[in-house]
């Protein structure tokens, strides 16, 4: 886990729980005058609405809307503090995570950060370590893979230097690569060497921070019914009948003729699941 993006989330966590407290004391349960509570009556166990300390009001069956209103109040109650306490609780998280700068800002309690500062004498001569995201990434990003095609007549060069197939495809090239997340272009990837089955997804991406490998299918042709026969359909049948459903490891965008690729939605899959 990247310590900043950890700092990052349990910030956001405190401002949701905040949102969620201010909510709570909104609900119409929090107009109500008086709580409820229960007593047991001649072996029977009754409700009751407490308005003061010593002045209870019996709910008898016609009042059960008065009590369904008081239970959601205790229960927003309960919510309420438990908000607070865990907002309290992350927010200690931070400020001890946070403790850890210097005069100038410098986090020196970040693992992630100790390779960038090394004197340019030993950085050049050694490499990340595995047990950060950077190093565990680069490993991974140079690791040698089999691709589907020779590639030296595709038509448009990433910022990587690579060549892909169609310009919707350089485009996200060109967004995973701004955004920092590393990738192999159409590699072979097996799903099933038992069975032979073997999928070339246009791309292969790793989240740094949880080391999670997605495929990425980009599907150009869907106004094409050949192409949704052909291609689309046997793919995702393969996709789902060896467990890479979407959201989990498989990743997709789409296109047709009248709807050109929603860069507005590489931008969001990336957000989700690659940062």
């Amino acid at each position: 886990m990247n310590k900043q993006n950890l700092v990052s989330n349990l910030k956001e966590m405190s401002r949701e729980l905040s949102e969620l407290a201010v909510k709570i004391s909104k609900s119409p349960s929090a107009n109500v005058d008086g709580s409820l509570v229960s007593k047991k009556q001649n072996g029977t166990t009754r409700l009751f609405q407490r308005l003061s300390k010593d002045k209870l009001k019996y709910l008898g069956a016609d009042d059960r809307q008065l009590r369904i209103l008081l239970a959601q109040k205790a229960y927003a109650q309960k919510l309420s503090k438990a908000a607070l306490r865990e907002k309290k609780q992350l927010d200690s998280c931070v400020e001890i995570l946070e403790s850890g700068k210097d005069k100038n800002g410098a986090d020196s309690a970040d693992i992630d950060l100790v390779y960038g500062r090394l004197p340019d004498h030993i950085r050049e001569n050694t490499g990340p370590s595995l047990v950060t995201d950077d190093g565990f990434a680069e490993k991974w990003q140079k690791e040698k893979y089999q691709n589907r095609w020779m590639k030296s007549d595709f038509s448009y060069e990433t910022p990587r230097g690579e060549k892909v197939r169609s310009k919707s495809e350089w485009m996200i090239a060109c967004m995973l690569t701004e955004a920092g997340v590393p990738y192999r272009y159409e590699e072979v990837v097996p799903l099933s060497e038992d069975f032979m089955v073997f999928l070339y997804p246009d791309f292969t991406v790793l989240n740094k921070r949880t080391r999670k490998v997605y495929y990425w299918e980009h599907f150009g042709r869907m106004s094409d019914p050949e192409y949704i026969e052909n291609s689309f359909m046997p793919k995702m049948n393969d996709y789902y009948n060896f467990d890479f459903l979407p959201g989990d490891r498989l990743l997709m965008t789409f296109e047709s003729k009248g709807h050109p690729l929603d860069t507005t939605s590489v931008k969001r899959l990336i957000e989700r699941f690659l940062l």
